[in-house]
């Protein structure tokens, strides 16, 4: 299979029905739509960004800011690939462009820069994303329902141990236990692409 014949399997650079779809009701401010993408699509952009910046607060920064221009500037919004393939590749942009105006402890010279760059077009790439976002989407539904919500409660909405608790009437202990074991079926489940 040719490069060309691969970009349309993966099709990382044709627009979907339903890309086209969410940017219509993103147009008419249906925050479940956006709610919907978000969660979709947040975990596997945190880890991308992660892999790339290796610090967990500057990768959440990245993937907010990403989403917050979406919602903001929704009406301008245009869209000329797969949603996908656009916010995997704002994560990229954003975080690159942290490390090159970080003054960080480790400095990354030209040849990383553009290795970096390189995966952003290689179509493998694309593929091991999908193939990521998927394996975050088949873990989390896999965990049972109280272990899923207190991990989206902590992960997603941004709550601290003690208020999942006070909001669920359990103990921080249960709360505790579950992020164990959400954790714990994450990392086994992403072990293979180096998390």
């Amino acid at each position: 299979m040719n490069l060309k014949n691969l970009d349309q399997y993966i099709g990382a650079d044709y627009m979907k029905i339903s890309d086209q779809n969410i940017l219509r009701q993103l147009r008419r401010g249906d925050i479940k739509t956006f709610e919907s993408l978000f969660h979709d699509f947040h975990p596997g952009m945190i880890l991308y960004s992660l892999s790339i910046l290796k610090n967990k607060a500057q990768a959440e920064g990245v993937v907010q800011e990403v989403f917050y221009n979406i919602w903001k500037n929704r009406n301008e919004f245009r869209l000329k690939i797969s949603w996908q393939s656009y916010l995997y590749k704002s994560v990229y942009n954003n975080s690159v462009m942290i490390l090159r105006k970080s003054k960080r402890e480790v400095k990354l010279d030209e040849e990383v820069l553009l290795n970096l760059e390189d995966k952003e077009t290689d179509p493998v790439v694309e593929i091991d994303l999908k193939e990521l976002n998927q394996t975050i989407t088949s873990t989390l539904g896999k965990l049972p329902v109280r272990t899923r919500k207190i991990f989206r409660m902590s992960r997603f909405e941004g709550m601290k141990y003690k208020e999942i608790a006070n909001s669920l009437s359990i103990s921080v202990k249960t709360v505790e236990a579950n992020m164990g074991k959400a954790l714990k079926a994450f990392r086994l489940s992403l072990k293979n692409y180096g998390y």
